[in-house]
C-alpha cells in the first residue's frame, strides 16, 4: 500500500476530517485505489495527543488508521476502487 498526500477539511476551527488516497499494489501492479477519510474522533480514540500535533506526528496515525480499514476490506475480497472511512 502506498498513501498519497493528506488533505484536511476546510474550517475555521480544528480539522474534523482528513482525506487521502491509498494505492494498493500486487508486486508492481496497481490493483485499486482506496480513497480514505479519517475523522477526528477516530484519531482522538487512537491517540488524542496527536490531534493538534505537527504533520510529521499526525500523518503516521492517519495512515495507520486508514491502512487497518483498507487491509480489512482487502481481506473481505474488496479489490475495487472505493471510499473507505476510518
Amino acid at each position: 500500500m502506498a498513501p498519497e498526500g493528506v488533505r484536511a477539511s476546510l474550517s475555521d476551527g480544528p480539522a474534523m476530517l482528513w482525506g487521502f488516497q491509498v494505492k494498493v499494489f500486487d508486486a508492481e501492479r496497481l490493483v485499486c485505489i482506496k480513497t480514505c477519510f479519517v475523522g477526528r474522533v477516530s484519531v482522538q480514540v487512537r491517540n488524542p495527543d496527536v490531534l493538534d500535533a505537527p504533520g510529521d506526528i499526525l500523518i503516521p496515525v492517519l495512515y495507520e488508521l486508514a491502512f487497518e480499514k483498507v487491509a480489512a476490506a482487502i481481506r473481505e475480497g474488496s479489490l475495487e476502487d472505493e471510499i473507505v472511512f476510518a
